[in-house]
This record gives C-alpha cells, structure tokens and sequence, in this order.
C-alpha cells in the first residue's frame, strides 16, 4: 500500500511540474514473441536428410500505468500541465478549462474518471467534465459522477514514409474492440518533444505464426506465417473549437519518434465549474481535481498541481458578488445648485433628482428602480424629449435614463422607447413610467440589457451585447457598471 501511494505521488508531482510520463514497459501488450527450434538428422545410411520443428509463443502482458496530464495542446508541440489561469464570472456563472489526459501504458486500458468541487463563500457549487473529439464535438456528455475511458496506446517499432507509424503485427486492437480509430489524436514522442496527430487511418496487420505447437512433440516440419506489422497513418492535428492549431504534418523520414517510444491516445477534457456567491460583498471561490486511475486502481493522475492547497487542486475563478448600490441626489434648477444629499427650494421651484445605480461585482438580473412622486411636488414632462419644452397636460417625456454610453428619454406610459433604444449590437438602456404626475405616483425604471417596459435587464453588461462577460467585453465595447437615472418635479 505505501508503495502504491508514493507512486501515485510521483506520478502527479511529475504531471504538475510539465514533465510527461513515460511508459513503464517497452513491448506492446499483446505482441506475440514466436521462437522455432529445428533439428536435423539423417538416417543410418547418411543418404536420407530429415527435419522436426517446433514452436512456441509468448504473449506480451499490459502492464499499467497513469496518465500524462497537460494543457489541452494550443500548438502542434504538447505543452506542460498548468493549471488554466483564472478569471471572473458572475455569480451563478460557468468557468471552463480543457486538459489533455495521454496514454503512456503498452497497450490498451480503461481508466476511471472523477471530479470534486470544495467551494468557498458560495450558496452552491458543482463541477462536470465532458470528453470531446478532436474536432471539438462530444464523445461523452457531461457528467458530475465517475466514468470510464478506453485509451490506447502502443510502442513503436518503426515508421514507413511520412506518416506511418509501426507496431508489432497483430498487437493493436480492432477498431470493434476500441482499438484506435480514425479521428483519434495520438501523442508522438520525439525525445526532446511531444507532438500531437490526428488518426488518419489504421491498417491492421498480423503476427508471425507456425503451424507446429502445441503438447505433442513433432516429427515435422511446419509452415511459417511472416509478420505483417500493424500500422498508423497520422496527418497534421487541425485547429478545431481552439483545441488544437494547424501543426506541421509528420515527416518520419527525415525525423522520426525512436525505437521503443510511446504512441498514446489523447482525450481532450472540459471541464466546467459553476458557483453562486452567498454573500453581498464577499465573491465565492472553487477549487476543482479530477482525478483518473487506470484500471488497477494503483496508478492515479490529476488535473490539479501538486503545490496548490489543497494539493493536486486548481482554482476555478472568482464568482463575483453582486455588489449593486444605488444612490439618490438632488439639485434646485430653478437656482442652479448643485446634486447633493439635500437642498432647499422655495415654492414653484423645480427640483432634478439624480439617481445612480453601480454595480461593481457580478451581473445583477431583473434589475429595476422603484420610486415616486415625491409629497407636496408634481412631476415635470416635457414635449419632445426630456429637458425640452415642458408638456402642460401630464403627457410625453418624464425622465431619463443612461448608461454611460447611452442615453435614452423615457415617456410616462413607456411608448415609443423600444425604437430608443441604441442600434444592435448595443444592449438595451432602460425603460420607465409613471403612474401619474401627482405626488405619491409610482415612478418604475427598468435596466439594463433585456429589460423591457415591464421588466428589468442585467446590470452590468456590454455594449456589443454578444458579449456577455466582463472577460469577452473588450476595447472598443465598454463594460456598463454604472446606470443614471433623472427626473423633474415642481414644489407645489
């Protein structure tokens, strides 16, 4: 059992240092070694030359071993394992990595597949990891529970041309057995680097066999089958879904991976970690490890490092907090004052309330601003747009709502505002109305991205409203935080 353990301590202290690990035997499982034995003899007369043979075979036995953990390959040469740097998402947000899990065993294997969460200031928390081709589609869906991979790899013996790879005849599984398959990426090991392929086709071959074994001694000869070695065409792996870029195709005949190196299948890992804050100021934080045991439970491998705490661990991200706060303010326009906290009006004079809305952590949804008329005033509207002629009948513009970028007037029953709204792909501004004109009327304001007259949006968003997050919302789009609200009421 301790020897177990300090195995598996090496093999993940040398997955997370970014040094690959290499295969413990240097024969294909399933080779066949076949020996002949012949002997020759004449008869008593020395005229009459005879022979007897006999075979024997030997099977060469999968021995186990973990798998090599690195990045998911960004060029054709293999990187490292690193843990993929972190970012910020919104509460209730989704952090994704992808991790590149190679065979270095002798042959083919099942490994079993695990992954745990531990979150911190968070009201919930989950991980799931799904396996995806090489072209960036799913080869198994996305799971929280444990699951089985079939991996194969093989030790080369050769190579034939460009592209082609050898293996003892016989030694690979059939494609109907999960042997390797068109479409699969392989990692070839040049000595001082890694390179990923994609699995352009597999040509089987067969062992070398003799038609003499078995118990019973021979008297004869037999018939020898020669080898036919099984091989691999492999051609440059494409950048698909950002997996993988548009490396060099192999060229074996002028650099080939050397006598008795590994050839492992890679199986590309996303993995994707969701968590929801449960604070208002505190921003929640996971620590995800998937973990992968090959098929005798002794050799086990980690998307996570060493050096972290908790060890063999990486950190999610930082799900942001919705951290929204509103401030009111007030200016006497009639006398040209500043906004602050107060002011003092005599009668008739008219009054603008300013109210801002920011919000510096994670995406609030559903955002809206509730107020009203204030007592002893009525509420100012205007004819063409706000701040312009003043409209005597309690109809048109009332207020105005901005988000920094955008400005947007607001009529008392909300017509006309959905065309106000800034040209795609901009986000919506806001909407709003008023009950009424007289004092104690409900005021609503409707923010941000997706609000509507009836509903609040999502505050913060981006001005290039596909871009949804903070991290995608770059230079020349501006990331909206801050949204303001005006309005005008006369003292009565």
């Amino acid at each position: 059992m301790k020897r177990n353990l300090l195995a598996a301590l090496a093999i993940s202290a040398l997955a997370s240092a970014g040094i690959p690990a290499t295969a413990s035997a240097s024969t294909t499982a399933g080779t066949t070694i076949l020996n002949v034995v012949t002997v020759d003899y004449k008869d008593a007369s020395n005229t009459t030359s005879f022979s007897a043979a006999f075979s024997t075979s030997v099977t060469v036995n999968l021995v186990k071993a973990g798998l090599n953990v690195t990045s998911a390959p960004d060029s054709a040469s293999m990187p490292g394992f690193n843990c993929l740097g972190i970012g910020s998402y919104a509460s209730g947000g989704t952090f994704s990595a992808s991790y590149a899990l190679t065979a270095t065993a002798n042959g083919q294997d099942t490994y079993k597949l695990s992954i745990t969460n531990t979150a911190h200031n968070a009201s919930s928390s989950s991980a799931s990891y799904t396996i995806v081709k090489a072209d960036g589609t799913t080869q198994a869906p996305a799971t929280s529970g444990v699951s089985d991979l079939l991996l194969n790899s093989a030790i080369v013996v050769g190579t034939s041309g460009n592209d082609t790879l050898l293996f003892p005849g016989g030694s690979l599984k059939a494609g109907t057995d999960g042997g390797f398959a068109k479409g699969d990426v392989v990692v070839v090991d040049y000595g001082t680097s890694k390179t990923a392929y994609l699995v352009k086709d597999v040509v089987l071959g067969h062992a070398a066999g003799y038609s003499v074994n078995g118990t019973v001694a021979s008297t004869a000869t037999g018939t020898a089958t020669a080898e036919v070695r099984d091989q691999i065409v492999v051609e440059a792996f494409a950048n698909v879904n950002g997996i993988g870029s548009a490396g060099a195709a192999p060229a074996f005949n002028t650099k080939a991976p050397a006598v008795g190196t590994v050839v492992g299948e890679m199986a590309i890992v996303k993995i994707d970690v969701s968590a929801a804050a449960n604070l208002k100021t505190t921003d929640a934080t996971v620590d995800y490890q998937l973990a992968v045991t090959d098929s005798s439970g002794n050799n086990t491998t980690y998307v996570g490092s060493a050096s972290n705490s908790p060890a063999n661990t990486c950190l999610a991200g930082n799900f942001l907090a919705t951290k929204l706060e509103i401030l009111k303010q007030v200016k006497n326009i009639t006398k040209n004052t500043g906004y602050g906290p107060n002011a003092t009006s005599d009668p008739r004079d008219v009054l603008e309330y300013l109210v801002t809305v920011t919000n510096n952590g994670g995406q609030a949804i559903a955002a809206a601003v509730i107020d009203n008329v204030p007592t002893y005033t009525k509420l100012v509207t205007f004819q063409d747009s706000y701040d312009g002629t003043v409209s005597t009948d309690g109809t048109g513009y009332f207020a105005q709502v901005s988000d920094g970028v955008n400005t947007v007037s607001l009529t008392v029953d909300a017509s006309g505002e959905v065309a106000a709204q800034p040209a795609s792909p901009a986000p919506t501004v806001g909407f709003g109305k008023a009950a009424a004109v007289t004092a104690g009327a409900a005021l609503n304001f409707y923010l941000g991205q997706d609000s509507s007259p009836t509903g609040g949006g999502t505050v913060p968003s981006c001005t290039d409203r596909t871009k949804n997050t903070q991290s995608l919302c770059v230079a020349p789009a501006s990331w909206n935080r801050t949204y303001t609200i005006k309005y005008r009421v006369q003292v009565d």
